[in-house]
């Protein structure tokens, strides 16, 4: 079934097709929202649109709503019958989260509300079969946890499960895929840091790709691109003598003449094989050991292959920061509407967001590394 199959399912439930259409993709990417979420959606400045998706939503009983500070308001999509419908009751995005997931939820929807015609792989499943059949992409290289069954001794492995979106930019011929990092506003760039770590053995694999990092703190963008271009264009600093030391150790390796490997060989070859596995590199190796290439030629071929890696960096501002659900510690009780408060014990500090103008989705950096 198309997105629009989907959005007419919606429809028949009561609402229209604009809050039909922004609901798919709060079920899909999100799972939570807020009042301005919807407005931007449907690129109203203020008015009761808002209000009346949610008013429609909480009489279908689809939503629940949490209360913060200076008397926020996040709702959180959650009815299972709802997700049924979109063949995606195995979503997590209904499920309670903690304060500081949802802010990360409300940040990337606050980049898919802003680039909703995006081809988007939308699933866990969409994702994996990407990378791995279209892409060639090794299951054990993509983002994995395992889950543990609390009775029994049974291991689920869960991919992509950032939620972080991804989608394919270019020709249907060919596409590269995109991935979207959404940062909160604070200093700190460990989780970048982090998703950069889990997603490195996918990225350093694709011929090209790009990159966003996305936050409402554009002080940041600097050091993040810093970052980024020290962790994956790496290779564009390598050692041509470096490598065809590598490959001649790699060779008598694989003709298993591993008699004449020293301790020093052995070394060259662990560190070689975590710095030069990768597509370009492979091919560069099934040439070496094909054909006799002289030191010459196999730098030639190194810096052709790293001409043709693309590797893009860019930045996307975004709205809002949420800074204020992060000072959320414990649940709260519900109010006789049903709306969830938080305990007086979580007292929130309540600091303005600044509303800063968007950058275009292809950034405004455009570095490549």
């Amino acid at each position: 079934m198309t997105r629009q199959d989907y959005v007419e399912r919606i429809v028949r439930f009561g609402y229209t097709e604009t809050e039909a259409r922004f609901l798919y993709l709060v079920a899909t990417h999100s799972g939570y929202f807020t009042q301005a979420h919807f407005l931007r959606f449907a690129e109203v400045e203020k008015g009761g649109l808002s209000s009346r998706l949610v008013a429609k939503a909480a009489k279908f009983g689809h939503i629940r709503t949490l209360r913060f500070g200076l008397h926020r308001l996040v709702h959180n999509l959650y009815r299972r019958r709802f997700y049924e419908l979109l063949g995606k009751d195995n979503l997590r995005n209904r499920r309670h989260l903690s304060p500081l997931l949802i802010r990360t939820r409300l940040l990337i929807l606050d980049f898919v509300v802003a680039h909703p015609e995006l081809r988007y792989l939308e699933t866990e499943h969409d994702k994996v079969e990407h990378f791995q059949f279209v892409l060639g992409i090794p299951k054990a290289l993509l983002p994995c946890r395992i889950y543990k069954g609390a009775k029994n001794e049974t291991e689920t492995s869960r991919y992509f499960i950032d939620r972080s979106p991804i989608f394919l930019d270019g020709e249907a011929s060919r596409r590269v895929p995109v991935f979207v990092y959404c940062d909160h506003g604070e200093r700190s760039l460990l989780g970048f840091v982090s998703f950069l770590e889990n997603y490195r053995p996918v990225l350093k694999n694709l011929p090209a790709f790009r990159l966003i990092y996305s936050s409402p703190n554009a002080k940041k963008f600097p050091r993040a691109e810093g970052f980024f271009g020290r962790r994956l264009s790496a290779t564009s600093r390598v050692d041509p003598s470096d490598i065809e030391r590598y490959f001649t150790v790699r060779h008598l390796w694989d003709s298993g003449q591993t008699g004449a490997l020293t301790s020093v060989d052995r070394q060259l070859l662990h560190r070689g094989d975590k710095q030069y596995r990768d597509p370009f590199f492979e091919e560069i190796y099934r040439r070496v050991t094909a054909d006799k290439v002289s030191s010459g030629q196999l730098n030639a071929l190194i810096q052709s292959a790293l001409r043709a890696r693309k590797r893009a960096f860019d930045t996307y501002l975004l709205p809002e920061s949420y800074d204020i659900l992060d000072h959320v510690s414990q649940p709260g009780n519900r109010d006789r509407s049903g709306t969830i408060v938080p305990n007086a014990s979580s007292t929130l500090n309540s600091t303005s967001s600044a509303s800063a103008t968007d950058t275009q989705v292809h950034g405004n950096t455009g570095t490549t590394a």
